[in-house]
C-alpha cells in the first residue's frame, strides 16, 4: 500500500479489469463510488446508483461513453497510444 500526495490511501490492485482501474483512480482523487454515481446521474440526467455502477464495473458492462464521462468527472482524459 502507498499514499498519494493528497493523503488518500491507495492499495495495489490487479489492473486487468476496468473495476480495478476505476477504483484506483477514485482512490487517487479521494472520491467514493457513491459520489461518482451521483455525479454520473446528474450529468446523464437519470437515476444512477452506486449499486448500478458497481454492477456495471463488476460485470464489465459499462459503456464507453460512461467511461469517458468518468474520466471527465475525475479531471482525466483517455488516450490511445501506439504499442512499442
Amino acid at each position: 500500500m502507498f499514499q498519494s500526495s493528497n493523503k488518500c490511501k491507495i492499495m495495489s490492485m490487479d489492473m486487468d479489469s476496468i473495476k480495478s482501474e476505476i477504483k484506483v483512480l477514485l482512490a487517487k482523487k479521494c472520491w467514493t463510488q457513491v459520489r461518482l454515481a451521483k455525479e454520473l446521474g446528474l450529468r446523464l440526467n437519470k437515476k444512477y446508483s452506486a449499486k448500478n455502477l458497481e454492477n456495471k464495473l463488476r460485470y464489465e458492462t459499462i459503456q464507453y461513453r460512461e467511461i469517458k464521462l468518468i474520466a471527465d468527472i475525475l479531471g482525466l482524459k483517455i488516450e490511445f497510444k501506439e504499442k512499442d
